[in-house]
C-alpha cells in the first residue's frame, strides 16, 4: 500500500458532490437538450431542414453545457504522469483534461452554428435590399465565436499541463507561467468555488508569465508569484495531484527524479512518504 492511501483530504476542500438543486438543474438541462434534438429530428423528417439544423444545434449546446458542469466537478479515479521534452531537457507532465477541453470547444462550435447560420439565412431571404439588423446582430456574435475557434486551431488557446522539472512550468488554457522551485515557499490546498492547489512563491520570486493569445484570455493568471492549479481541469484525483506536487516541493534532494522514469514509477506506486 502506498503512502497515498493513508492521506486525508485537506480541510480546505469542500465536497465535490452535487447538491440536490445542482443535480436537478443539470437533469433539467439534459432533458431540455434531448427534447430540442428530438424536435429537430422530427422537423427534419417532416421536410423542415431549418428545424433540424437549429433544433439539433441548440439541443447539443444545452446537453454539452450540462456535461461541462458534470465534468468540471468530477474527481478522477487516478491519472497519469508523462515524460515530455522541454527546452531544458525532459519534464514530468500532468496534462489537463482533454475531454473537458473538447466539450468547451464543441460548445463554441454549436454557438457559432446558432449565430452564423441565422445571419446568413436572414440575409439571403430578406425581402428588401440592404443588410437586416438581425443579420448584423447574429453576424457579430458569429464572428466572436468563430474567433475562438481560430485561436484554437492556431493553438494559441489549448489544454495545458503542469510540467515538473528542477524548475516548475504551468501552461494554462491561455497563458504560460514559470516559477523555479527555489522560489516556492510552499504548497497549499485552497478553495474558491472550486478546489485549487497553490504553489506559493516568495514575494521576490523569479516569476515569469505571459498570455499566449491577445484575445480569448479565458483563464486568469494569479496576481502574485504563484502557480495555481485548478483541480477541475485535470483528469486526475485531486488529492493525488496535491500529494505528487507537494512531495517534490518538500524534498529538494529528490527533484532529480523529475523528467525520468523514476518519477513515473513513484507516481504509479503512490509512494509519497
Amino acid at each position: 500500500m502506498g503512502s497515498f492511501d493513508r492521506v486525508q483530504h485537506p480541510v480546505e476542500w469542500r465536497s465535490a458532490s452535487f447538491s440536490i438543486r445542482e443535480t436537478a438543474a443539470l437533469t433539467l438541462l439534459a432533458a431540455i437538450g434531448c427534447a430540442a434534438m428530438a424536435i429537430g429530428v422530427v422537423g427534419g423528417l417532416d421536410g423542415r431542414p431549418m428545424v433540424l439544423r437549429y433544433g439539433s444545434a441548440y439541443g447539443c449546446l444545452v446537453v454539452l453545457v450540462a456535461a461541462f458542469g458534470v465534468l468540471s466537478r468530477r474527481t478522477g479515479a487516478g491519472g497519469s504522469v508523462r515524460t515530455v521534452d522541454v527546452e531544458s531537457g525532459t519534464a514530468s507532465a500532468i496534462r489537463q483534461s482533454r475531454l473537458l477541453w473538447g466539450v468547451l470547444v464543441a460548445m463554441t462550435v454549436c454557438c457559432a452554428l446558432l449565430t452564423v447560420g441565422p445571419a446568413l439565412e436572414i440575409y439571403l431571404n430578406a425581402a428588401t435590399p440592404g443588410i437586416p439588423g438581425a443579420t448584423v446582430i447574429f453576424g457579430v456574435s458569429g464572428i466572436l465565436f468563430g474567433s475562438f475557434l481560430i485561436v484554437v486551431v492556431a493553438r494559441l488557446v489549448r489544454p495545458g499541463a503542469v510540467m515538473l522539472t528542477p524548475d516548475g512550468h504551468h501552461r494554462g488554457w491561455s497563458f504560460h507561467s514559470y516559477l523555479p522551485w527555489e522560489s516556492v515557499a510552499g504548497v497549499k490546498a485552497a478553495y474558491s468555488d472550486h478546489r485549487m492547489i497553490l504553489l506559493i512563491g516568495f514575494a521576490n520570486a523569479h516569476w515569469t508569465r505571459r498570455y499566449t493569445t491577445p484575445i480569448w484570455r479565458i483563464d486568469k493568471r494569479p496576481p502574485v508569484p504563484m502557480i495555481e492549479l485548478d483541480c477541475r481541469r485535470f483528469a486526475m484525483d485531486d488529492l493525488l495531484l496535491l500529494q505528487f506536487v507537494s512531495f517534490y516541493a518538500d524534498d529538494p534532494t529528490l527533484r532529480r527524479e523529475l523528467g525520468t522514469d523514476a518519477a513515473r514509477a513513484r507516481f504509479a506506486a503512490r509512494d509519497f512518504g
